[in-house]
């Protein structure tokens, strides 16, 4: 672990860290810029270091959440043009969709036809 020293309404902190020095600044300069949206002229603030590293937790925690929405909308977003693919093709040879719940397999089961998208 390391120490990082950011700056916050020009204090300086230092923040131990195994993070990346960049992402630890990518924080700071988020948490400035969220107490400036709220603030309507210059303050001089000293913020105590247990609220300051409270602070970047829940930020470090928004910033990993936000990337894995993220990360989840573009899986979803690639399964959907797959779904969408597989229909059209479906449509285009007017193949039909019948349940067979004998599990023929020119006529998958819908149980068959989930095992497809997993």
């Amino acid at each position: 672990m390391r120490s990082v020293k950011i700056k916050i309404f020009n204090r300086e902190y230092n923040i131990k860290t195994d993070a990346d020095e960049s992402y630890i600044n990518k924080i700071a300069f988020h948490i400035e810029q969220k107490i400036k949206e709220h603030t309507s002229h210059s303050i001089d603030l000293n913020i105590p270091f247990p609220l300051l590293l409270a602070v970047f937790k829940i930020t470090d925690d928004f910033f990993r959440t936000d990337k894995e929405l993220e990360e989840f909308k573009n899986r979803a977003e690639d399964r959907s043009k797959k779904l969408v693919e597989i229909l059209d093709g479906a449509l285009n040879n007017n193949e039909e969709f019948k349940p067979d719940s004998e599990g023929n397999p020119e006529n998958p089961s819908l149980v068959q036809q989930e095992e497809l998208f997993k």
